[in-house]
């Protein structure tokens, strides 16, 4: 049984006509009665019954075509699956990372990856760093995203980026309209939400915390980024917060940076890492490209 002999059959069925099917085939005439006789050889028995002018499916050919139609849609599907992976366009993402850097790096570059390679499934996790290690090393994930410093020497960097803390406030804050750089004393009359990513951060909030105590009135309010964030965007408060992290509600209008004087910038570090012991695949290759051509503007190393 050929594939040739099965389209043939599916589309005299469908045309009522060994002519027309021919037509439709590219083929002659004789070269679609051919096919369909060679099949009803191998089937034993007619699939075609001609009523006068008309032609039907015989019983034998009513009870095939569903299993014709079937084996036809499998492969044009196989087809199709080999064209995807001649074109990279098939197989797995498979990466985590802490929340922040899911909801900005990931998932601006989530959006583009999916725009561009529609077939290729993603698996995204939300873990803490010392579980992405562990899922690296077991072959669980083979993308990591996590903040640095990374020294464990299993892992390869395979981009590193340098994402500046600013601070934010919503666009209906009364510092948002001032549209000038501010002294850091004029914060501390509104409420802190204070963040942290990593030392120098944590050290910068306290000596901030301990000011704004000192200050005139502004509460000091201890919370996860996540929260921070859709805090700000009420219009209550101000916090600190990676530009990646803050590019969508700026972009949006619901958050406006600030510019404080004489304080120093900070940096959040993220980097993108994989087990050494395991080479990576090309949907996988895909995937950095595109996250580091996204971020692109926060590079500061890759090997990709």
């Amino acid at each position: 049984m050929e594939l040739g002999q099965l389209e043939a059959f599916e589309r005299v069925a469908r045309e009522g006509s060994f002519t027309r099917a021919a037509d439709a085939l590219g083929l002659t005439q004789p070269a679609v009665s051919t096919r369909v006789s060679m099949l009803e050889s191998e089937l034993g028995g007619p699939l075609f019954d001609r009523r006068g002018r008309q032609l039907v499916l015989s019983p034998l050919g009513e009870r095939f075509l569903p299993y014709a139609q079937r084996m036809l849609a499998v492969m044009a599907e196989s087809l199709h699956m080999v064209e995807n992976f001649h074109e990279n366009r098939l197989g797995e993402v498979k990466i985590a990372a802490p929340t922040p850097l899911l909801i900005s790096f990931l998932m601006e570059t989530l959006t583009t990856f999916r725009a561009i390679h529609p077939t290729i499934d993603v698996l995204i996790r939300e873990r803490n760093k010392t579980t992405i290690y562990e899922l690296l090393l077991d072959n669980t994930l083979t993308l990591g995203l996590v903040n640095g410093p990374v020294f464990d020497k299993r892992f390869l960097h395979l981009a590193s980026f340098r994402d500046p803390i600013i601070p934010v406030v919503g666009a209906t804050h009364p510092l948002a309209k001032l549209n000038r750089p501010i002294g850091i004393d004029e914060i501390y009359a509104y409420t802190i939400y204070r963040v942290s990513m990593f030392p120098q951060m944590t050290a910068f909030m306290d000596e901030l915390v301990e000011n704004g105590r000192q200050g005139s009135g502004g509460a000091v309010i201890a919370l996860p980024m996540v929260m921070a964030r859709e805090l700000v965007m009420t219009g209550e408060g101000i916090t600190f917060l990676p530009q990646s992290y803050a590019k969508g509600p700026i972009d949006n209008n619901r958050l406006v940076p600030l510019t404080i004087e004489d304080v120093q910038i900070l940096y959040s570090e993220p980097i993108l890492i994989a087990a050494k012991s395991r080479k990576l695949d090309a949907v996988h290759s895909l995937f950095c490209e595109i996250l580091v051509t996204s971020w692109r503007h926060l590079l500061v190393k890759t090997v990709v």
